[in-house]
């Protein structure tokens, strides 16, 4: 292997170490992590059949595996669509998105009677030239059948999904920006095979194109496991410092006003109770943006969104845990009744701020 092969298959090890952690991640968006984790897992197969086959340090194995990066080519947009999907709107997979998984469905059944065929067999069959005999639709019709998909899913997603955050202009360049990214990496398959066809191609375009697909898939990874903080009050200039937009433009006395109403919504109304609760809940009762709601917080509160959340959450966790009344309650219902969604998470906001567990603040108190 040369010093390129070497550095993708690090990348290749890299993201499979990725999906790994998103597998098992407990996240609110958990399932969003689980179809991204299938991406990436894809991806870091796709990569690394890349390298055996340019080195050929594996002898004819790279041939016993041909073709078979076309399955996972034929997942990478629908993924990104229901990745995408179910970070906006939560929606479950359901059996109208088998209609999804038709072009890796057209794969299986265009290059089957291939797959099913011998290990040695194949090795012959494409030492022979002789493909054509063993597939039922020519590889051409999906090189650029599926270069057409890839593309047409990155677009897709954008336009059906803008709408969400037509309010937000922040969220909505979120959004731009992780669908031209998957663009960019469609163009990136589509020029190889180009290259391919015109017979241009050199090994080194070929470790180009690759790493440009890493450098893609390194940057949409690295907004998807920003999405929660950016959803719910972190700027998106914070986590991607290049990024420039405009204030909100909200003016003093409206902007007092939202604060007082804030409070309201907070403290009297205790929403900080509802684990689900989001930034974008909280700027639709106040009926402003996202990005306004967020700035109204880190100007008067002078924290994130999840940090207000956490104050008022840790609050009501002390007076749960000091209260006699509230002994039959276990240190798991303690931190649901206070807005919590998981214990670990509890755990980690409680230390943070009392520098000790729930179990041994509640045990100290109640025994004085």
């Amino acid at each position: 292997m040369n010093v390129w092969e070497i550095i993708i298959v690090c990348f290749s090890f890299q993201a499979l170490f990725i999906a790994l952690l998103l597998f098992f991640k407990n996240s609110p968006v958990r399932q969003a992590n689980f179809i991204w984790a299938i991406f990436l897992l894809l991806f870091s197969l796709n990569m690394f059949y890349n390298v055996i086959y340019w080195s050929n340090t594996m002898g004819d194995l790279s041939y016993r595996l041909a073709f078979f990066f076309l399955i996972p080519f034929s997942l990478y947009g629908p993924l990104f669509y229901l990745y995408i999907r179910t970070l906006i709107t939560d929606k479950k997979f359901d059996v109208r998105d088998i209609v999804h998984f038709l072009p890796c469905t057209l794969v299986l059944i265009g290059f089957g009677p291939y797959y099913i065929l011998p290990s040695d067999l194949k090795v012959e069959i494409l030492y022979a030239n002789r493909l054509s005999e063993f597939t039922l639709i020519p590889k051409w019709y999906f090189y650029w059948g599926l270069s057409i998909i890839l593309m047409a899913y990155a677009i897709g997603t954008y336009l059906k999904f803008k709408k969400f955050f037509s309010k937000d202009k922040e969220l909505n360049l979120w959004l731009k920006l992780i669908s031209v990214l998957n663009f960019l990496f469609s163009i990136s398959w589509a020029s190889y095979f180009v290259l391919v066809k015109t017979n241009v191609l050199k090994i080194e375009y070929d470790y180009f194109l690759t790493v440009m697909m890493i450098i893609f898939i390194g940057m949409t990874t690295y907004f998807g496991f920003n999405y929660q903080v950016i959803f719910n009050g972190k700027s998106l200039k914070k986590v991607f410092p290049l990024i420039k937009y405009e204030k909100s433009g909200l003016s003093e006395k409206v902007s007092l006003d939202l604060k007082e109403k804030l409070i309201h919504l907070i403290k009297i109304e205790a929403l900080y109770l509802n684990s689900e609760l989001k930034l974008i809940d909280v700027a639709n009762l106040l009926n402003i943006s996202r990005h306004h709601a967020s700035q109204l917080i880190n100007e008067y509160f002078e924290m994130s969104f999840y940090e207000l959340l956490n104050k008022y959450r840790i609050e009501e966790a002390e007076r749960l845990l000091i209260d006699q009344n509230s002994t039959g309650l276990n240190i798991t219902d303690i931190a649901f009744k206070s807005g919590f969604n998981n214990r670990m998470s509890f755990y980690n906001s409680f230390k943070k701020h009392f520098g000790t567990t729930p179990s041994e603040f509640r045990n100290q108190n109640l025994a004085s």
